[in-house]
């Protein structure tokens, strides 16, 4: 990817996932893609870094220690400052409840890379 296309495609992206090895490689993933990436292993993590970083997207692994993650997205979306951050569900488990799948992109793990990319350049389109 050229810098200039890089820069033209570049998002903030929270990966939040408290397997360290799935986390390791979401960023990878997308930062090889030219993005900006924070990460965390729990809901109080992921809240104070959704606050701090104020991400594009985010992806959501639902199944975090206690609270999870249908604590985390409830939580997120009372938020004023971070409520209509796109969050991208990324789960063994898929979305809880599951009415929340009618809200959120899910996709189930092990992801496919290109279609999470997909979904992300979907989600939060480049800005010229």
């Amino acid at each position: 990817m050229s810098a200039t296309n890089m820069s033209a495609t570049r998002r903030r992206v929270l990966v939040v996932d408290n397997d360290p090895a799935e986390r390791e490689r979401l960023a990878g993933l997308l930062t090889a893609e030219g993005h900006a990436v924070r990460t965390a292993a729990s809901t109080p993590e992921a809240l104070e870094a959704a606050a701090s970083f104020r991400p594009d997207v985010i992806t959501l692994e639902m199944d975090l220690p206690s609270p999870g993650g249908t604590v985390f997205y409830a939580r997120l979306r009372r938020s004023p400052a971070l409520r209509e951050t796109p969050v991208v569900v990324v789960s063994g488990v898929g979305p809880r409840p599951a009415r929340l799948a009618r809200r959120v992109t899910t996709h189930q793990k092990p992801v496919a890379p290109a279609a999470l990319l997909d979904t992300i350049r979907r989600t939060v389109p480049a800005q010229a």
